[in-house]
């Protein structure tokens, strides 16, 4: 019994550790992405258009990714989120995510001129992912200075 128990912990432990932080990323990122389009449809469905209905679910869903980043991805690098370090982490995230969405449509620009353009948002949506995790590992949530 204490065995199975053991077990369990080193699966808990691998799950939350910083090796296991990029597949916590990339699951909060595809439950992000169902958020941005359940908001998308529940925004047509009260009656406005539908740029303004994916522009409302966008910015719903980045503030939902923000806070889970911030609880699953780096749940190890907490602060008080009122506080004047929290306020500046909020702001650097929109910063590397305004950049990731640059990265991601120049990406996009280069590629579809050599390929089909589905392979083409695969490659923006790829070099916009990791740069999006590396500058939100490196700047928004970095750990702090003991």
């Amino acid at each position: 019994m204490a065995a199975r128990f053991a077990n369990v912990e080193s699966i808990s432990g691998l799950i939350g550790s910083g090796a296991a932080r990029p597949v916590r990323f990339g699951i909060v990122g595809a439950v992000t992405f169902g958020v941005q389009l359940g908001m998308l449809m529940a925004f047509k469905e009260v009656g406005f258009g539908s740029v303004i209905a994916y522009a409302l679910g966008l910015a719903v869903s980045v503030q939902f990714n923000f806070v889970v980043n911030q609880l699953v991805v780096w749940h190890d690098r907490p602060l008080a989120m009122l506080s004047r370090r929290g306020v500046e982490r909020w702001v650097t995230f929109h910063g590397c995510i305004a950049l990731s969405l640059v990265v991601n449509f120049l990406g996009f620009l280069v590629a579809q001129m050599f390929m089909p353009d589905i392979l083409a948002a695969v490659v923006g949506v790829g070099a916009s992912t990791a740069l999006k995790f590396l500058s939100l590992d490196r700047l928004a949530f970095r750990a702090e200075a003991a």
